[in-house]
């Protein structure tokens, strides 16, 4: 009876870490994404900022 237990808690372990990878998966799936939202958002450093006459003209 014994045994029977410690394979029945080896196998909700093993079901726990397999449930603990693929949280990890989706964490990383989940900040790849937003690093790649973020970085359509931020200006490039090669695109030129907006002279302040341009501002200027926006605001007006």
């Amino acid at each position: 009876m014994r045994n029977v237990n410690l394979n029945i808690l080896k196998f909700l372990e093993s079901i726990n870490n397999f449930c603990l990878s693929l949280a990890r998966i989706g964490l990383e799936v989940s900040y790849q994404l937003s690093v790649i939202s973020v970085s359509f958002f931020l200006p490039s450093p090669i695109s030129p900022l907006p002279s302040t006459g341009e501002l200027d003209n926006k605001n007006a």
